[in-house]
């Protein structure tokens, strides 16, 4: 009964630990921008209260003497977490906090997030090492109680996306949590006085001593390790979600996957882990580093479902492989609160170097903390009876050798003729092709140098750092640019025809580089696709006020006329550098009309404009390829609508790889108002003269109030390139209720 009681404790309030992290993040996103740099940032705090938590329980077990003492102890500081989170609004982030508009809102997000959550995550976290301390001191093994924890914290990622968030509002999931956290404390409190009844020591047995030194007198391992074990999987954990996330949506469903995961391997690690699965897992972690590196390296447009089994599964056996080194070297359970100490400092280091350092130390390089990371995970190996720690020649030499073969094939590859744009099937499986001679044999040549991990180590920082100065499909890189919203890239084509924005691994549009006078639209702007429709038949009157939320590189100002007013909303501040710069892009240098960027998120922003402040509003703002989610909601469309003039149109960029955007909009829309005309216009299949120009298809929403403001050919025609869409059931998204799987494309591929 006792055993089971703890279990229960352990696995609620670990539930309830980490079902808050993503119910927190997401009302976070639309106060931020909306990019994934809001979850890292939400990750380091999450660690850094786990941590503080972890010490608060060392503390507790090594001051306050007595186990009855300790109850009484924690019980306070459950009460006071109890009136926090009443006194706070029951976890609702305060908005009042955060600047108007910041290039890297970092702290202020840790204020929004002390003061909404720290108080009642810092009281769960200090449950779990101090139930499982309760429980040793009663004669139990403590550490079933610790993959019981992590059990429950990977249940209640995966319940999230699954089950709370496609079923319950944000204020009700708010609630929910609330009344979970009342039942977690008294299941605490039931813990104490069950256990100190059935023999729970009283009093006098515990001994003090210093929280980062005490757990590591007993055993052999020295905590260093400790915290380079638990160091490694966080920054492969932020790393893994910023990459994958980037593409999508910041969304929880991508969020929880790879958290989900390393809960996940410490369940099993600190299980029954028999030796032969550790070695089994040590051997087939290098064969997912070189996976994972082809697939970082080789940069075509793969399949998603791909690009994620390689990229998450190799984190899943390097975050096994790790954990499992920290479950062989953990010591006697009267250590333990300590040893979590050290694990959640490791946890901490790991997550601050991805979220704080990184950008700082990389800015003019971009994300290489994950190929630093998978280097530094090949040097992890179980250890052998009989250790060779002697030099050899081949550690050096053989990784050098790569280093020289990797780049000659790197830029012979090159040479080759570029895949065709218009055989898109046909253009990914040669860029496959491409980066597999490029990369895929030296991987397999470091792959069969495995033996030794420094050696294999080095092999693979070779092929990684002939990749990160290879000319991507984007073509070569003239400038790096990175800061809190993500990393920007300036490249040029290699003909040398184009100049390009690129944000992650999309591109953000382009302009002709040998261009006089005012550059032609090109990609998604062009004035043969949707937005060039639009503008080719609005009479002049109906597109004197413009304001467009995303700038990119300001290639929609190329229908400005002289008279017109435009305003671009762009929260990137490297973005805006970028488009000014006339050495990349002039689009905005020669604009004849009034134009004037305004700073910070779109929808903060915009609420400070005047009512019918616009006659056309352009929707376009993306992270990489995936558009904000809160400007996607209801409430966002009732914005857009109160700054329409009168017989003013809004033009939605929808173009997406994996959601359903098109459908979306139509139904927010309609659930703003039933009367709204929804037209959708996906230009055509472009031909060879064309993309000579810079043609790229797209997909675009327009939304008028009635069918008479819709755009209409000189002779008074309908402009049939506009289509009406065929209603399709979902989800509406509102700021309180947006789920991702409703909108997910199911035949996507």
């Amino acid at each position: 009964m006792t055993r089971l009681l703890f279990a229960l404790a352990v696995l609620l309030s670990a539930a309830l630990t980490f079902t808050v992290q993503p119910l927190v993040g997401k009302q976070l996103l639309p106060l931020a921008g909306g990019t994934p740099g809001v979850w890292n940032t939400c990750l380091v705090f999450f660690q850094a209260v786990l941590l503080l938590g972890y010490l608060t329980a060392h503390l507790i077990t090594t001051r306050v003497h007595g186990v009855g003492k300790q109850v009484l102890v924690h019980a306070a500081v459950l009460l006071l977490a109890g009136g926090v989170l009443v006194a706070g609004g029951l976890l609702k982030p305060n908005e009042a906090l955060l600047p108007a508009d910041t290039e890297a809102p970092v702290g202020y997000l840790l204020l929004v997030l002390a003061v909404a959550v720290g108080v009642p995550f810092l009281a769960l976290s200090v449950t779990a090492p101090l139930l499982q301390a309760w429980f040793a001191r009663g004669g139990g093994n403590p550490y079933p109680l610790y993959a019981a924890s992590n059990l429950g914290s990977f249940g209640g990622l995966i319940a999230y996306p699954l089950i709370v968030e496609p079923t319950l509002t944000l204020a009700d999931q708010r609630w929910m949590w609330a009344v979970g956290f009342a039942a977690s404390a008294v299941l605490v409190v039931g813990c104490g006085w069950v256990g100190r009844r059935n023999g729970l020591p009283r009093g006098g047995d515990e001994r003090a001593g210093s929280p980062l030194v005490s757990a590591s007198r007993q055993t052999g391992s020295s905590p260093v390790r400790w915290l380079f074990l638990a160091a490694l999987p966080s920054s492969l954990l932020l790393s893994v979600t910023t990459h994958l996330s980037t593409d999508i949506a910041p969304m929880p469903l991508l969020w929880v996957v790879p958290l989900g995961l390393y809960l996940l391997t410490f369940v099993v690690a600190f299980g029954k882990w028999p030796p032969t699965a550790r070695k089994f897992v040590g051997r087939i972690a290098p064969m997912g580093l070189c996976f994972v590196c082809v697939v970082l390296l080789t940069r075509a447009n793969q399949p998603m479902a791909m690009v994620a089994a390689v990229h998450l599964g190799a984190f899943a056996v390097v975050a096994l492989l790790c954990h499992g080194e920290l479950a062989a070297l953990k010591p006697p359970p009267d250590q333990l609160t300590g040893f979590y100490l050290w694990v959640a400092a490791g946890g901490v280091v790991g997550g601050l170097f991805n979220a704080l350092l990184a950008p700082v130390l990389f800015s003019s390089l971009g994300n290489i903390e994950y190929p630093l990371a998978l280097v530094l995970a090949a040097l992890v190996r179980p250890p052998k009876k009989k250790p060779d720690a002697r030099f050899h020649w081949s550690d050096w030499v053989a990784p050098l050798a790569l280093l020289v073969v990797t780049t000659g094939q790197a830029f012979a590859v090159q040479l080759f003729p570029p895949p065709p744009a218009d055989e898109p099937g046909q253009a990914m499986l040669l860029r496959l092709a491409r980066g597999g001679l490029a990369f895929g044999l030296p991987c397999v040549a470091a792959f069969v140098l495995v033996k030794r991990p420094v050696r294999f180590a080095l092999c693979l920082a070779a092929v990684l750092l002939v990749g990160q100065f290879t000319p991507t499909e984007h073509g070569r890189t003239l400038e790096v640019s990175r800061n809190f919203f993500g990393t920007l890239r300036v490249t040029e084509s290699d003909d040398g025809q184009f100049r390009r924005l690129v944000h992650g691994t999309t591109q953000h549009g382009q302009q002709k580089v040998y261009s006089s006078g005012r550059p032609d639209p090109t990609m998604y702007y062009h004035r043969k696709g949707p937005l060039g429709n639009l503008f080719e038949v609005l009479p002049p009157d109906r597109k004197r006020r413009v304001g467009a939320v995303g700038l990119g590189v300001g290639a929609s100002a190329a229908y400005a006329e002289a008279g017109d007013e435009w305003t671009f909303y762009e929260i990137d501040p490297a973005v805006v550098r970028i488009a000014k710069d006339e050495r990349y892009f002039t689009f905005l240098s020669t604009c004849p009309a009034k134009w004037d960027v305004v700073l910070g998120d779109a929808r903060r922003q915009l609420a400070n404009a005047g009512d019918g402040s616009f006659d056309v509003m352009i929707l376009d703002a993306f992270n990489s390829d995936a558009v904000p989610v809160h400007l996607l909601t209801k409430e966002a469309m009732e914005l857009y609508l109160r700054k329409l003039g009168p017989r003013g149109l809004i033009a939605f960029h929808v173009s997406n790889n994996f959601l359903e955007l098109p459908e979306l909009v139509e139904r927010v829309a309609h659930a703003v108002e039933p009367t709204l005309e929804v037209r959708f216009n996906s230009g055509f299949g472009p031909t060879d003269a064309d993309r000579a120009t810079g043609y790229t298809v797209s997909h675009w929403v327009l939304i008028a109030r009635t069918a008479d403001d819709l755009p209409a050919k000189p002779d008074g025609k309908p402009d049939i390139r506009w289509q009406r869409m065929q209603p399709r059931p979902g989800p509406v998204w509102t700021d309180d209720f947006s789920p991702l799987l409703g909108v997910w494309k199911r035949d996507e591929k």
